[in-house]
Order: structure tokens, then C-alpha cells, then sequence
């Protein structure tokens, strides 16, 4: 897969944690390592948190410092993976960004955020013990010229 945008979930990252987890992302899920490529490539990223903003943004502070605005074009907090439709994280994300779901990768280790986004049809690497049928298949970076990058600040 050829990803353009990638939409990363905060337990993804080693030392965050999602929603009522105290574990660390799972070995097999490179997620800095993916995060590090598209910043160097300059593809638009963001990222999806189950966890109310305060926690959010607390263990965002801890993992990024005061960097988390500079590499994220959109941050989504309180996310409910189990809303479909137009309202849905990854639907609303991707709306934000601009970016169709064709050209999207969402980096998770969340059953939960690995069924949205398959729902919301966009490619999903995953950590091998998050999903028995989430396959962790390598995935290439391209150099692309994002179509539009919102702030952080700038969502409501």
C-alpha cells in the first residue's frame, strides 16, 4: 500500500495508552518509525484519540512536547470508534484533511480503531496481536504535496 496521509492513534505510540489500557502499544506496531517517515516525506498525519482532551493532551505533551502541533495537521479527541457515518473519527478526520479514504493509512493498535477504519475504508496497519485478521503488511511512503492542512487550532 502507498500511504498519503496517515492517521495515527495515540496507543499506538509506545508509553501512551488508550481508553481503560495501561499497556504499552505491542511490539510489531512501528508507529514512530512510520510517523518519522511521513514527516520526512511531508505527508499530512493526525491523529485519534479515544481518551477525553485532558488526558489526551497530557500524555501528547509527554510523547511530543510542545511539537504535537507542528506534526499533526488535525487532532482528534474523545473519539467513539463505534459511531459510524459522517460523524464517525476516522469520516471526520478525513474530512478535516481533505484526504479521501483511498489515500489514508490508519496506524492503530485498537480492535476498535481497526474496525473503524475498515468501515470508513481506509488501510490499517496494525499490530499483530491487536486483530487476528489485521495483517502487518510493510507500507511504502510517497512524497506527496498535502491538498490542504488544517490546524489544530482550527477544528471545532
Amino acid at each position: 500500500m502507498t500511504a498519503q496521509a496517515l492517521i495515527f492513534d495515540l496507543s499506538a505510540f509506545p508509553g501512551t495508552q488508550g481508553a481503560g489500557s495501561t499497556l504499552a502499544a505491542p511490539a510489531g506496531l512501528d508507529a514512530e518509525r512510520l510517523l518519522d517517515e511521513a514527516v520526512e516525506h511531508g505527508l499530512p498525519c493526525a491523529l485519534i484519540s479515544e481518551l477525553p482532551y485532558s488526558q489526551a493532551e497530557q500524555q501528547l505533551r509527554r510523547r511530543f512536547g510542545d511539537t504535537a502541533h507542528h506534526i499533526f495537521s488535525v487532532v482528534l479527541t474523545g473519539a467513539d470508534f463505534k459511531v459510524r457515518g459522517h460523524k464517525a473519527p476516522y469520516a471526520v478526520v478525513l474530512n478535516q484533511m481533505g484526504v479521501p479514504p483511498d489515500d489514508a493509512l490508519a496506524v492503530t493498535a485498537s480492535p476498535h480503531a481497526i474496525a473503524a477504519a475498515r468501515s470508513a475504508r481506509i488501510g490499517v496497519q496494525a499490530a499483530r496481536n491487536a486483530e487476528s485478521k489485521a495483517a502487518h503488511n510493510p507500507v511504502r511512503i510517497t512524497h506527496r504535496t498535502p491538498r490542504k492542512i488544517v490546524r489544530p487550532d482550527a477544528v471545532h
